[in-house]
């Protein structure tokens, strides 16, 4: 008989026998991969979350490694392509590769690898997008205010947003 406060949920997965395996920490690494992508530091941070010692872990998440089924430059490469199709900036794009773990010389190589050129192209077509969603009963200085703000929060450096701010205004 199930829980009536139950249905939907996800039950946590039971403690390996074996703390100390590392077979079967790898069988539950390729369920999780199997899942989503992950970083190496995060893998082995869910493997530790699901009752494995550190030392399976690690012995775990390197075996994923070598075989190439974890890889941060990649798992880099294709979070800041996505975040950077969706209107988000170096800054943010960095933030949230650190968050999921990723290693920081493949953070540092992905950010390397953006063209200037490109992440000015996307904050100035989301400036014109939130420029045209603005009320019109604020003041020109809030709502320069106001967009500057919007592409900071959206990970977007001060010389793009300065530079998106004046491209708009030379435009209008």
């Amino acid at each position: 008989m199930s829980n009536p406060g139950s249905a939907g949920r996800h039950q946590a997965p039971a403690p390996p026998e074996d703390p100390d395996s590392v077979i079967a920490a790898q069988e539950v690494a390729v369920r999780i991969l199997t899942a989503a992508a992950q970083s190496a530091a995060a893998l082995e941070r869910r493997l530790m979350g699901r009752g494995f010692s550190p030392e399976a872990a690690a012995a775990a998440t390197a075996a994923m490694v070598a075989h190439g089924y974890v890889d941060d430059a990649v798992l880099a490469g294709a979070i800041a392509a996505r975040r950077q199709r969706t209107g988000h900036g170096r800054i943010q794009v960095g933030a949230e590769l650190r968050a999921r773990g990723v290693a920081s010389e493949a953070i540092s190589a992905t950010l390397a690898d953006v063209d200037i050129e490109d992440e000015r192209a996307a904050a100035l077509q989301l400036g014109r997008h939130l420029a045209q969603r603005a009320s019109n009963d604020i003041t020109v200085r809030q709502g320069r205010q106001r967009l500057g703000g919007a592409l900071q929060r959206r990970g977007f450096d001060s010389d793009t947003v300065v530079w998106v701010l004046r491209e708009l205004e030379r435009q209008s």
